[in-house]
């Protein structure tokens, strides 16, 4: 085989072995570009389907709801107060029962007058809500005193005292008796102002329908006796029906 025909068939095996490399870095670009293509195709296909669900996803905007049981409260001064006990219920649509998540600001009950306990939650999203209960602290009750005569003058005027002890005679002794009505006292015959026997005794009366009252009949017999100088007595009078007319003075 000549020179000629060896180059002829070398360029010609050149030729092809070009061709087949051609064509094989070809199928490899045509094979990269199709894993591209259903890569990025794919991609998009997912991020299209995943918007939607983000679409469907609902941001909580909606704060919790406290439901207080009272919407006023009365307490003593200096009274303990339990703050849950006045709550119902704390609810939140999407966390649930909030009600460990409560907070309260205590009021100080050694001040007498109107204050309010604020509620406050707050849910997992950051919205808030606040109740507020309205406390009225009052004055600790004073105890209640016993009637005094004039204050119970209807009951007291139907009692019957002790009647007049002439058996004690205690030096600058004074009894007051209690003051009745005037228009309680019956018609009849009042006693002599003043008798002076034959064995030097004094006897003097103080009567209520001569100007005296309670206030002072007393302290006049004991004025009275004082200047007598002797020792005796001063000593209610009293009606049949137990009502009192004065006072009495009588001397040793």
């Amino acid at each position: 085989m000549s020179d000629e025909e060896l180059l002829t068939k070398y360029r010609e095996y050149k030729k092809k072995r070009m061709i087949i490399i051609s064509i094989i870095v070809l199928f490899f670009i045509l094979i990269a570009g199709l894993i591209l293509y259903f890569h990025f195709n794919n991609t998009s296909s997912t991020d299209l389907e995943e918007k939607p669900k983000e679409d469907v996803i609902v941001k909580d905007e909606e704060a919790p709801i406290i439901k207080l049981k009272i919407e006023e409260l009365e307490v003593k001064k200096g009274d303990d107060i339990n703050y849950i006990e006045y709550v119902e219920s704390v609810e939140d649509k999407v966390d649930g029962d909030l009600i460990e998540e409560l907070k309260y600001e205590e009021i100080d009950t050694s001040n007498v007058g109107e204050q309010s306990i604020v509620y406050s939650v707050s849910d997992k999203s950051g919205n808030t809500s606040q109740a507020v209960l309205k406390v009225i602290v009052k004055e600790q009750e004073a105890p209640e005193e016993p009637e005094t005569p004039e204050e119970n003058k209807s009951t007291e005027s139907r009692k019957t005292p002790p009647k007049e002890e002439s058996n004690n005679k205690n030096t600058g002794t004074t009894q007051q008796p209690q003051q009745q009505p005037k228009q309680e006292q019956p018609k009849q015959e009042e006693p002599p102002k003043q008798e002076n026997n034959t064995s030097g005794k004094v006897v003097k009366y103080f009567l209520f329908s001569d100007g005296y009252t309670m206030l002072n009949v007393a302290d006049a017999c004991a004025s009275e006796l004082k200047k007598t100088n002797r020792t005796g007595m001063c000593s209610p009078i009293q009606d049949e029906n137990g009502i009192y007319l004065g006072m009495k003075l009588e001397t040793n």
